[in-house]
């Protein structure tokens, strides 16, 4: 793939790495209080839908800069990382971001992310 068109997914991976920072080091009071926000779980559903951009920007990003489909262990290493990431955010919202916890839930939640994009590259069509 020509590099500059590889740019492109490299930009919205790192936009949606910034982004998760963002909101995952909001101090609880500065959290949005939108109103679809307050469906019970629905912080869970926004987990999981970052947790999967993560994923796929990330293989996106390297399939631009490398021309081969991400797939197999490859995939597999690239949701662990993330997954540990999650983690991670977790531990660093106990211990440093006021008004935030640990949270299992939402460890569960970035799992869940993680395991449909391993799902989307196992099913997706060539």
């Amino acid at each position: 793939m020509k590099k500059k068109s590889a740019l492109i997914p490299l930009l919205a991976f790192l936009l949606s790495l910034t982004c998760s920072i963002f909101l995952f080091t909001l101090p609880g009071k500065q959290l949005p209080s939108i109103g679809w926000l307050n469906i019970p779980y629905m912080d869970k559903y926004v987990h999981a839908a970052i947790f999967f951009t993560l994923c796929y920007t990330a293989a996106a990003a390297i399939y631009g800069f490398t021309g081969k489909k991400i797939g197999g262990l490859f995939a597999l290493i690239i949701a662990g990382l993330f997954l540990s990431y999650g983690i991670g955010v977790e531990f660093y919202q106990e211990q440093v971001v006021e008004g935030r916890s640990f949270e299992w839930a939402d460890i569960m939640a970035d799992a869940s992310g993680c395991l449909l994009f391993l799902i989307w590259i196992r099913f997706r069509k060539p």
